[in-house]
């Protein structure tokens, strides 16, 4: 496995392991531009205000804001993961055709019964950024 590949593999575990054990400034700060634009378009979305996701975007919230944001971001993502036993997760590699952009699968162990290597959680995709690798996308395997 070549060094890009655990740097990618190491940020999408960094990132579960923030969302599961609540750390939203670890979150935010392991979300790349892309990642940032998404979940802010999604809060507009459910109603935020545009000026707030603005601040947010630009990192001149109040610190009370980013709070209040970053809570709210990181209890959806649980919510999301809501199920699955985290520690338990399996961080598979799936390279993404470009250079510089890395998808990892995230999977359960499944019981030999079911004769299944794993059961699908989702999928991170990241981006080499000139810091290191960061989180454009979570997606959840929805049942």
């Amino acid at each position: 496995m070549s060094a890009a590949e655990q740097g990618a593999l190491a940020a999408a575990r960094e990132f579960v392991e923030a969302v599961a054990w609540g750390d939203h400034v670890r979150v935010w700060a392991l979300l790349g531009p892309e990642g940032r634009k998404t979940v802010l378009r999604i809060a507009v979305g459910k109603g935020m205000d545009e000026a707030l996701a603005a601040r947010l975007r630009d990192g001149t919230a109040g610190a009370a804001e980013s709070e209040h944001f970053l809570t709210d971001l990181v209890n959806g993502l649980r919510a999301d993961l809501q199920g699955n036993d985290l520690d338990a997760l399996e961080y598979r590699p799936d390279p993404a055709p470009e250079p510089g952009r890395f998808r990892v699968g995230l999977a359960v162990p499944a019981h030999e019964v079911l004769a299944v290597d794993g059961l699908p959680v989702g999928m991170v995709e990241l981006a080499e950024e000139a810091e290191g690798w960061r989180v454009e996308r979570l997606v959840v395997a929805r049942s």
